[in-house]
């Protein structure tokens, strides 16, 4: 039995019947370097001898009685893994589009909680003979970074790897309702009020941090409060819309060099540009104010946690959708980045963060929070602000599933109400991927958005100096 961690409890009360929070992780397989070719059967016996190298795909939660307590994870004594991998093969041709599309409906569902919270759907008759390997995985268990470290562990950077043969399962009991009450009161002084004075503490500290901005005359930090509501905010539907695709890593290395600028600020600086074509295109005026984005970083990982748990916590900035000069946004956008990571590093020295505040928070008081955002904001605030972006590195080296080459790998976060659109880049090789994923109401097309966002791209690859001469930005 292993108690959550605040910010993995909180992925688990912040779900609803429409916010589903599972990721996408998404392997793209090339059998072809096999010269067996591929075979599902194979594929199978293959994740059931490394499942042991990922405990907690063997792991379901257990509710604290009461919710005085985060949830626990116990071992499932009925684990079945033909029921978590599905086998399915999509019509026609099999082209990418046809594979967003199937990916987009499976993304709809929530989980069944009495089961580990993960599914997989091994996807056949890809373009190319190609297989994709579509895991929807709760993000209680793990964050992007522990995502990354668990892709590296199951897969390997030579074809052919032989694993070691995986030991024994023996499932533990799962503790009684009594126990998992006892054990609930007994942490409980450990796991929340041990914080309690660190996080109050904080926040007075970052309140007068943002008096003392006020008196010098500082601008004041992006923060969910200050969000206006623009088309893309609404309750969540239950219906999803899901597309991804690769872009040149060159093309980003390029900007990123060119101009003096981050490759997250080309990034974020694409993303307001895209956003603002899609204002345009619905009648709304982007120029009446910029939006607030969300942006996880990731935080210090203990030892010995580096594939479980989510140590992530998030800060703001300004997602300038109001600026249409690329090259001006592009400036504004290498500021506003600078400024978040300025402030979020004041505010994790103060335990004042997103996932300092976390650890305090019991299931009920999430749950609480979730109905009045939804019921009585209905769009209008988030906690992830307007739009939520993301910008994980992935492995730069070509992986293999046994013989079977990694082609490609895109994973995404989620949505929540209020906060409609989710747009995650995550590298691979020489690759930059995009997944767009997007309530289907708001966003019916998500191709559209992916189409401006490279267009964006071109924009930024035409203004770099031919001579590749730098340019300095202003911090």
């Amino acid at each position: 039995m292993r108690r959550m961690g605040g910010a993995d409890a909180f992925m688990l009360a912040m779900e609803t019947p429409r916010a589903y929070m599972h990721t996408f992780k998404v392997a793209i397989l090339d059998p072809s370097t096999d010269p067996d070719g591929w075979c599902f059967d194979t594929f199978q016996r293959s994740f059931e001898e490394r499942v042991h190298l990922l405990p907690y795909l063997r792991w379901k939660f257990a509710e604290t009685p009461f919710g005085i307590n985060h949830a626990v994870w116990v071992e499932d004594q009925d684990f079945n893994l033909d029921y978590h991998i599905r086998r399915v093969a999509l019509p026609g041709a099999g082209d990418h589009k046809a594979l967003c599309d199937f990916m987009s409906d499976v993304y709809a569902y929530q989980l069944d909680r009495s089961r580990p919270l993960w599914k997989s759907w091994i996807v056949e008759g890809l373009e190319g003979g190609k297989v994709a390997s579509v895991t929807m995985l709760h993000h209680a268990y793990v964050d992007g970074v522990g995502a990354s470290y668990g892709l590296e562990h199951l897969y390997r950077d030579t074809p052919g790897h032989q694993h070691e043969p995986p030991p024994p399962w023996e499932p533990r009991d799962t503790p009684s309702w009594g126990r998992r009450l006892w054990l609930g009161i007994v942490d409980w002084p450990s796991g929340i009020m041990k914080n309690i004075p660190k996080v109050v503490q904080g926040l007075r500290q970052k309140k007068a941090l943002e008096k003392k901005y006020e008196q010098q005359g500082k601008p004041v930090h992006p923060a969910p409060g200050m969000m206006q509501q623009t088309p893309i905010n609404k309750v969540l539907s239950y219906g999803r819309t899901f597309v991804c695709d690769a872009m040149p890593l060159a093309d980003f290395k390029s900007i990123s060099k060119g101009l003096g600028v981050t490759i997250n600020d080309v990034f974020l600086c694409c993303a307001a540009g895209a956003i603002r074509r899609l204002f345009l295109d619905g009648d709304y005026n982007p120029d009446h104010n910029p939006l607030i984005a969300a942006t996880p970083f990731a935080g210090k990982r203990p030892e010995g946690m580096e594939w479980l748990g989510n140590f992530v916590t998030v800060d703001y900035c300004w997602l300038h959708t109001d600026i249409a000069d690329p090259m001006e946004r592009l400036h504004a956008s290498h500021k506003a980045a600078n400024e978040m990571k300025v402030h979020l590093n004041q505010m994790v020295e103060m335990n004042a963060d997103f996932s300092a505040v976390m650890k305090i928070l019991p299931p009920w008081a999430v749950k609480a929070l979730t109905w009045w955002l939804r019921e009585k904001k209905q769009g209008s605030l988030s906690l992830f602000g307007n739009i939520a972006l993301s910008n994980v590195p992935g492995p730069r080296k070509p992986l293999y599933w046994d013989k079977y080459k990694l082609d490609n790998w895109f994973s995404t976060g989620q949505i929540i109400d209020g906060t409609c659109i989710n747009m995650t880049m995550w590298s691979y090789c020489q690759n930059v991927n995009l997944c767009i994923l997007a309530d289907k109401k708001v966003l019916p097309d998500g191709w559209k958005l992916f189409t401006y966002f490279t267009q964006e791209l071109e924009a930024l690859v035409s203004l770099v100096p031919k001579n590749n001469t730098q340019e300095k930005v202003e911090a």
